[in-house]
């Protein structure tokens, strides 16, 4: 492996040197080329590497520095944080003092063990994710290094980010009413239920939580509220309700709920008669 390929020609690899036609490691700590402060040159076959003495350790930033034999007292409100799609998750350090975080702290981030940055750069007692989703979820280990004049403690905190899957069900909650026709100008609803399983509502009043559709050849087409129709939520259930149908709102209908990724829909047929066919 010492040999590679250039251009068809056999050459010595980095860190070689072509000796009599053989190739040798070339010891690169001769040049002294680690200058930092605690470093320390140590060859290998092809490269070398700048390592820290002993009685230091590698700083966020890359530096040699004594620290402290105590660590810093530096732990996370919460280790383990389950929470929703679409919700908002704050990550708190508790220990020392907003003034020591601020004025002398230094943290970095590692998420399931790579290299990560919060959005909110420069907070250092924690961080925020908004609109958290799946690919949010991790191990979040945060590196903090406390400079006390020269004197470095350092400690490390984890958290465990854990999104709960969450499930919806609806269904028709009065088919039996709706099985049979409907009178022209009588009023009536469809009612909707909606069970939800780890998913929670910004506000579990609005009717906006659920979508109705009338489902047609041409596709669905979303609805409003009109002078004949209304879209409530009263009780437990989302109404569709027709305050004058016509036989032209016969038809299948579509109620659905699409929130945090997580879906679900109900369907059911009508049909509106006028009076001389409910005689007929």
């Amino acid at each position: 492996d010492t040999f590679v390929s250039v251009d068809g020609e056999c050459v010595c690899a980095d860190g070689y040197a072509d000796i009599g036609g053989a190739c040798f490691d070339i010891n690169e700590c001769m040049e002294n080329p680690c200058t930092g402060d605690n470093q320390e040159c140590v060859n290998f076959f092809g490269g070398y590497e700048c390592n820290c003495v002993e009685g230091t350790e590698k700083a966020a930033d890359g530096s040699c520095q004594m620290f402290a034999p105590m660590e810093c007292d530096i732990r996370p409100t919460d280790d383990l944080i389950q929470t929703f799609r679409g919700k908002t998750v704050k990550v708190g350090l508790v220990g020392e003092s907003k003034r020591v975080l601020k004025k002398k702290a230094m943290i970095t981030w590692r998420k399931n063990g790579e290299p990560w940055i919060p959005q909110q750069r420069g907070r250092l007692n924690g961080f925020v994710i908004r609109k958290f989703n799946f690919n949010d979820a991790g191990v979040y280990n945060g590196m903090i290094i406390i400079d006390n004049d020269g004197v470095y403690s350092q400690c490390e905190v984890e958290v465990n980010i854990e999104l709960l899957d969450g499930s919806a069900e609806m269904s028709i909650a009065n088919p039996r009413a709706l099985m049979v026709p409907q009178k022209a100008g009588k009023p009536f609803k469809i009612r909707c239920d909606l069970d939800l399983v780890n998913v929670k509502l910004e506000d579990w009043k609005n009717p906006d939580n659920v979508d109705w559709y009338k489902v047609t050849d041409d596709g669905d087409v979303l609805l409003d509220d009109t002078e004949n129709l209304s879209i409530i939520k009263k009780g437990g259930d989302y109404q569709l309700l027709f305050n004058s149908p016509t036989p032209a709102d016969s038809g299948t209908y579509r109620c659905e709920f699409n929130e945090h990724g997580v879906i679900a829909i109900a369907d059911v047929t009508i049909e509106v008669v006028d009076d001389a066919a409910v005689l007929a």
